[in-house]
C-alpha cells in the first residue's frame, strides 16, 4: 500500500513552476529572432529583414494568443498564459524548422511536418485550457484562435511553406489535421475515464480538472466528489483549557487529519478552527495534530461545524479547578513520548525524531490512548510529526513501531514526577512563509519542573536538524533566563501548504523563523500566570474520505496511469498515421 501511495504522491514531481512573466515574454520575442536568422543565411537577405521575418512567423502570433487569451480569460495569469503560448512557439519553431529542410526533397514531407506540428500544438492548447485554465468549452475555441493567428503571418509572409493552394484551402486543410488529432486525444480520454466512471461515478478528466481547480484558484468543486465518495465516521475531539486571570487558553486535538491539501477538506482546520473559537471564547487557542492518518480527511470545510460543536458540548457544564503540572518522558527504542501531566490528565506527544515521524493510525492512537487512560483521566494523544525525512508512511496496529509507541507512553507515565501548581505563558508569531499556515507559531511555557516548552508550528512537518536546533536555541534561551526548559517541537502536518510545491514541505530553516519562535519563548516566560483547569472529550460523527476509499482512490490513480502509459502512445501514433492520410487525400 505504501509502494502504491508513493506512486500515485510521486505524480506531483511533474508539476513545475514557470519563470517569471518577463522571461517568458523575453523568450517569446527571442525565440523569433533565433529562428529568423536560422532560417536566412548570410547573404540571402538582410540581417534586419531575416529578425522580422522570424518576428512575424512566431513571436508575433504568440503575444497576440497571449493577449487574446488574457483579455477573454482574467482569472488566468499572464504567466501561464504566456508559459503555454511559449511552449506552442517551441513545437512551431521545430515544425518550421523542419518543413524547411524538407522543402528541397519533398514538398508533401514539408507540409506534413508544419501540419504535425500545428496539430500537435492545436491539441497542446485544448489540453491546457481544459485542464489548467480550467475551461470546459472554451478551451478549444483558444486552441482555433491560437492557430488562426499562426496560419495568418505564415501565409502571409511565406507561401512558399505551402505551396500554391489557395487561402481557405490551406486552412481547411490545417482545422481539419488539428481536429483528427483532437480525435484522437478525446478517444484516450474516453478509456482513461473508464476505471474511475465505474468506481466513483466521476471521469478522470472532470476529476483532473476540479483538482486544478482547487490547486491554481482555490475553488473546492473537488468537495462535491468528495462528498460523494466519502463514508460516515466516529471519532474524537480532545480539548483541554487553562483559565487564567483574563483570558482562558484553549489546547484542542480532533482526531481528524487536516488534508488533502490546499482549501479542501480539512486542510485548513488547525487555523480556521482555532480562529472559530478564539473568536466565540476570546480565547487563545492551540490545534494540534492528532494520531490518524488520511483515512480521516474529512470530505468538506463544512465538518468543522462537528468539531466546534464537540468544543461547544465540552465546555457547556465545564469546571475549572485548581491543579498541579509536571513533566516525564520515555522512550522505547526509537519512539519517544512526552507526557504533561495536569492533575488527572495528560498532554502526551509522540515522535521518532531524527527517524520519520509520520501519521499514525487512529486504532493505534486509541489503543495508546485507552492504555494511558489506566494512569490518567484523560490523554490527549498528539502525533508530534517534527521529524520529515522524505519517506511517505503511516504507522498501523502490530507494527514494531507501534509496540514501541506503546512501550514509550507506558514508560514515560509509569514515572511519578513531583507536580508544581499550575502557571502558564503563552505567545504567538506570524512570520511570512510559503511553507507556514496561517496559524503561524505558537508557544506555550508550563510551570513543571523542567519547564515545559511547547512550541506548535503550523506547517507540513520539519526536518529532523531544524527541530534540533530550535530545541537548542530554547534551552539557551533558558540558560539566559536562569531557567530549566524541556521542549517539545510539534508540527500540525497542516495540508493548507500542499499547493504547486507538492506534498512534502517541510518548515525552511530560517533565521527569521529562529528568532520568530525564541521571540514568543521570551514572551511567553514573561507572560507566566497561575491557571485553573479542565479537561474533557467526546465522541463525534464526521463524513470522511475513509480507508477503504482511500486505497481505492489510490488504485485508481495507479490504474489509470498504468493505462494511461499503454494508451497514450498508442493513441497518438494511430492519430498521426490518420492525419497523414487525411492530409495527403485532402
Amino acid at each position: 500500500m505504501t509502494k502504491n501511495i508513493n506512486r500515485a504522491v510521486n505524480l506531483t514531481s511533474y508539476l513545475i513552476s514557470l519563470p517569471p512573466t518577463p522571461y517568458l515574454l523575453a523568450g517569446i520575442i527571442l525565440m523569433g529572432i533565433i529562428f529568423g536568422v536560422l532560417v536566412n543565411p548570410t547573404g540571402q537577405a538582410e540581417i534586419q529583414d531575416a529578425v522580422l521575418d522570424g518576428l512575424l512567423l512566431l513571436s508575433l502570433p504568440a503575444l497576440l494568443t497571449t493577449a487574446a487569451v488574457k483579455i477573454l480569460i482574467r482569472k488566468v495569469s499572464v504567466k501561464r498564459i504566456a508559459g503555454t503560448a511559449f511552449g506552442g512557439e517551441v513545437v512551431y519553431f521545430i515544425a518550421y524548422s523542419a518543413g524547411l529542410l524538407l522543402t528541397g526533397s519533398s514538398m508533401l514531407w514539408a507540409q506534413l511536418a508544419i501540419l504535425v506540428g500545428s496539430a500537435l500544438v492545436f491539441v497542446f492548447w485544448y489540453v491546457i485550457a481544459k485542464f489548467i485554465f480550467v475551461l470546459k468549452y472554451r478551451s478549444l475555441v483558444f486552441a482555433i484562435v491560437q492557430l488562426l493567428f499562426y496560419l495568418i503571418f505564415l501565409l502571409s509572409t511565406s507561401p512558399s511553406y505551402l505551396g500554391s493552394e489557395p487561402f481557405l484551402d490551406v486552412i481547411a486543410k490545417f482545422y481539419i489535421s488539428s481536429f483528427v488529432l483532437l480525435g484522437a486525444l478525446l478517444l484516450f480520454f474516453f478509456i482513461i475515464n473508464a476505471p474511475m466512471k465505474k468506481n466513483f461515478g466521476l471521469s478522470s478528466t472532470d476529476a483532473m480538472s476540479f483538482f486544478f481547480s482547487q490547486w491554481f484558484y482555490h475553488n473546492k468543486d473537488l468537495e462535491k466528489a468528495f462528498e460523494k465518495v466519502g463514508e460516515p465516521a466516529k471519532t474524537l475531539n480532545s480539548l483541554m483549557g487553562f483559565k487564567r486571570k483574563k483570558d482562558t487558553v484553549f489546547f484542542v486535538t480532533p482526531y481528524v487529519h487536516f488534508g488533502p491539501f490546499g482549501n479542501l477538506g480539512g486542510s485548513e482546520f488547525s487555523y480556521l478552527l482555532a480562529k472559530e473559537i478564539d473568536k466565540k471564547y476570546k480565547s487563545r487557542t492551540f490545534v494540534f495534530h492528532g494520531t490518524v492518518t488520511h483515512d480521516l480527511n474529512p470530505v468538506s470545510s463544512s465538518e468543522i461545524t462537528k468539531i466546534l460543536g464537540a468544543v461547544d458540548a465540552s465546555l457547556k457544564d465545564a469546571r475549572f479547578r485548581k491543579a498541579k503540572v509536571s513533566f516525564s518522558e520515555g522512550r522505547s527504542e526509537e519512539c519517544s513520548s512526552q507526557a504533561l501531566l495536569v492533575d488527572d490528565a495528560a498532554l502526551i506527544g509522540l515522535s521518532r525524531a531524527p527517524h520519520v515521524t509520520e501519521d499514525i493510525n487512529f486504532g493505534l492512537g486509541l489503543a495508546m490512548m485507552f492504555q494511558a487512560e489506566k494512569q490518567v483521566r484523560n490523554a490527549m494523544l498528539v502525533d508530534q510529526h517534527n521529524a520529515e525525512t522524505g519517506d511517505i508512511t503511516s504507522f498501523e496496529p502490530g507494527s514494531k513501531a507501534g509496540f514501541n509507541y506503546l512501550a514509550a507512553v507506558n514508560s514515560a507515565l509509569s514515572r511519578k514526577p513531583e507536580g508544581k501548581p499550575l502557571m502558564l505563558g503563552v505567545a504567538s508569531r506570524r512570520p511570512d512563509s510559503d511553507v507556514l499556515g496561517k496559524a503561524g507559531i505558537k508557544v506555550a511555557v508550563f510551570s513543571s519542573s523542567p519547564e515545559y516548552v511547547v512550541v506548535l508550528i503550523d506547517s507540513n512537518g520539519i526536518t529532523p536538524e531544524f527541530k534540533n536546533k530550535i530545541e537548542q536555541n530554547i534551552k539557551k534561551l533558558g540558560k539566559e533566563l536562569k531557567h530549566d526548559f524541556a521542549v517539545g517541537v510539534f508540527t500540525t502536518d497542516t495540508h493548507q501548504t500542499n499547493i504547486i510545491r507538492g506534498v512534502l514541505n517541510p518548515l525552511k530553516e530560517e533565521e527569521y523563523i529562529l528568532e520568530a519562535i525564541e521571540s514568543a519563548a521570551r514572551e511567553a516566560v514573561a507572560d507566566m500566570q497561575e491557571a485553573t483547569f479542565f479537561s474533557d472529550k467526546k465522541w463525534i460523527d464526521i463524513n470522511v474520505l475513509g480507508a477503504k476509499q482511500s486505497i481505492e482512490v489510490v488504485s485508481t490513480v495507479n490504474s489509470i496511469v498504468a493505462v494511461a502509459k499503454i494508451t497514450l502512445p498508442l493513441v497518438l501514433l494511430g492519430g498521426l498515421l490518420l492525419l497523414f492520410a487525411v492530409a495527403t487525400s485532402i
